[in-house]
């Protein structure tokens, strides 16, 4: 783990970020998802455009993650794919475009781990989701800039948010998994106090 004395405390035995609004840098921060495809293997997929930061607060625990997702910019390395995502039969972009996540509790596991409860919109329905954090260090980059790095993954049921197109296969199972693997590889850096 990277760490600079300027940039992180101990509270309680953990290293946290020092407080204030951290942004997310979406140049070094990758938001992805992976999911089932014909019960076999894998598909991964991303979204390039979208914004996020974290509001560290002076007690850890009350400190808050916002992320906001432009779901037309998802991408999957597959064209038809990617306009069969945007559609009516998933996240029909054209009357849903946003996807947002807005956390409401964090609590501390062990070492630099984390757990946070919030809610996940997607559709206009907004659903509760638990997400594993892990703090990856502190450092200030070659310009002087002061970054924090994380790591957050969380596992859903695409269903709950009404994300339900499917096709049988013959030998059992289903074209799509229900479970969705969300990740969110951040890198922020450090605009201001806490407002």
């Amino acid at each position: 783990m990277a760490v600079s004395t300027q940039l992180v405390r101990i509270v309680d035995g953990s290293l946290v970020p020092v407080p204030g609004v951290w942004e997310f840098d979406a140049g070094h921060t990758e938001v992805g998802f992976e999911g089932r495809h014909l019960t076999v293997a894998r598909v991964r997929g991303r979204f390039t455009n979208f914004s996020g930061r974290l509001i560290v607060a002076e007690i850890p625990e009350e400190s808050i993650a916002e992320l906001d997702i432009d779901a037309t910019s998802i991408e999957s390395g597959f064209k038809d794919r990617d306009e069969h995502l945007k559609s009516a039969d998933w996240f029909d972009v054209g009357r849903y475009p946003a996807i947002s996540f807005r956390s409401r509790a964090i609590s501390h596991v062990s070492g630099n781990r984390w757990k946070a409860r919030g809610e996940l919109t997607i559709k206009e329905m907004s659903r509760p989701v638990d997400v594993d954090v892990e703090f990856a260090g502190a450092v200030s980059d070659p310009w002087g800039n002061p970054k924090i790095g994380a790591m957050v993954r969380s596992a859903v049921d695409r269903e709950a948010w009404g994300l339900v197109w499917n096709l049988p296969l013959d030998a059992g199972g289903f074209v799509v998994g229900r479970t969705i693997h969300l990740t969110v590889d951040v890198e922020a850096v450090l605009r201001g106090p806490r407002q």
